[in-house]
C-alpha cells in the first residue's frame, strides 16, 4: 500500500481541495443522517446486501458507520491516521465476504447523491464546481483505499495457491519419475525373463521337438525384441522424449503373432485361428493410422 501522501499526490489533491472541504462540511455533514437512511434503504433493495443486516443492531451500526465514514473524509487530515482507517474499512469488508463490485456500486450511489445535493443547495456554479471536483477526488480516494484491501486479499490467494501448485507439481514429478524409475526396473527383470524362456525355447528345440522348438523360440525372439524396444522407450521417456502410442500396438501384434506360431503348432480350431487373424489384421489397420499421426507430429 502506498503512502497517504502519495496518493493525495496521484489524485492533485491540494491545498484547495482542503479548503473545498470546509465548505463541504457545510453541506453534506448537515444531511448525513437522512443520508444514512437513503443509503440504508439503497442496500436493502438488493437481496445480496440486504442479507447482511439481518437484525435491527446491525442496521443502527451500519448507519452510525457511514456516517462514520462520510465525516472522517471531510473533516480528517489526510495523513496515514486517515489511510489506517480506510484500510481497516477495506479489511471489513473482505472479512464478512462483500464482494468489491457492491462496494464500488454503493460508491456510485453516494457520488450521485451529494452530487445532487450540491447542485440543489449551491447557486454559484464557479463554487460548486470546484467543490464538486473536491467531492469526486476524496471519494476517489477512499474508493481506491478500500479496494486495495480487496486486491491485497486475492493477491495473498493467489500466491498461496501458486505456492501449493508449485509444491503438488514438484513432488507430483518427482512421483511419477519414482514409478517411471519401477517401470523401468520391472521392465529389465521381465526382459531377463522373456531371455530365460529363449533359452528354454532354444533347448527344448535341440533336445525334444526342433520343429516345435524353433517356432517357440521364434515366439519367444519376439518377445524379447518388443522388451527391448519397451526398455527404449521407457529410457528415452525419462530422458524427457514423449508418450510412444505405437509401441504398445507393436507389442500387442506381436503377442498375435506368437500365438499364432503356438496355434499353428497345437493344430488349434479353424474358428480360432480365424479369430487370431482377424485380430491381428484389426491391430494392422490401428497401427497404420498411428503410424500416420505420428508423420503428421
Amino acid at each position: 500500500m502506498q503512502s497517504m501522501e502519495s496518493i493525495i499526490k496521484h489524485y492533485e489533491f491540494n491545498h484547495q481541495d482542503e479548503e473545498n472541504l470546509k465548505e463541504l462540511v457545510n453541506v453534506i455533514l448537515p444531511v448525513q443522517d437522512r443520508f444514512a437512511e437513503d443509503f440504508y434503504e439503497f442496500l436493502m433493495q438488493n437481496d445480496y446486501t440486504a442479507a447482511f443486516f439481518q437484525t435491527p443492531e446491525a442496521d443502527k451500526r451500519r448507519k452510525e458507520t457511514i456516517k462514520g465514514w462520510l465525516k472522517s473524509i471531510l473533516t480528517s487530515k489526510y495523513d496515514h491516521r486517515l489511510l489506517m482507517r480506510l484500510i481497516r474499512i477495506g479489511q471489513i469488508h473482505v472479512k464478512i465476504g462483500l464482494e468489491g463490485h457492491y462496494v464500488n456500486s454503493a460508491m456510485s450511489f453516494i457520488r450521485r447523491y451529494f452530487q445532487d445535493q450540491l447542485l440543489s443547495t449551491i447557486s454559484d456554479a464557479g463554487l460548486r464546481d470546484r467543490l464538486l471536483e473536491t467531492l469526486d477526488k476524496v471519494l476517489d480516494i477512499s474508493l481506491d483505499v478500500i479496494t486495495s484491501s480487496y486486491r491485497e486479499a486475492e493477491l495473498k490467494r493467489v500466491f498461496l495457491s501458486q505456492r501449493v501448485e508449485f509444491w503438488l507439481v514438484k513432488w507430483s514429478e518427482r512421483l511419477m519419475h519414482g514409478l517411471n524409475l519401477i517401470l523401468m526396473v520391472g521392465l529389465v527383470v521381465l526382459s531377463l525373463g522373456v531371455a530365460a524362456l529363449l533359452g528354454s525355447d532354444i533347448l527344448f528345440a535341440f533336445r525334444s521337438n526342433l520343429e516345435i522348438g524353433v517356432i517357440k523360440s521364434l515366439g519367444s525372439l519376439l518377445i524379447l525384441w518388443m522388451m527391448i524396444e519397451l526398455l527404449h522407450t521407457q529410457v528415452h521417456q525419462l530422458k524427457g522424449g514423449k508418450f510412444n502410442v505405437r509401441i504398445f500396438v507393436d507389442l500387442a501384434m506381436v503377442a498375435f503373432i506368437r500365438k499364432l506360431f503356438v496355434a499353428a503348432i497345437e493344430h488349434e480350431d479353424p474358428i480360432s485361428f480365424a479369430l487370431l487373424l482377424g485380430g491381428l489384421l484389426v491391430l494392422g489397420v490401428i497401427y497404420f493410422f498411428v503410424g500416420r499421426s505420428d508423420m503428421k507430429l
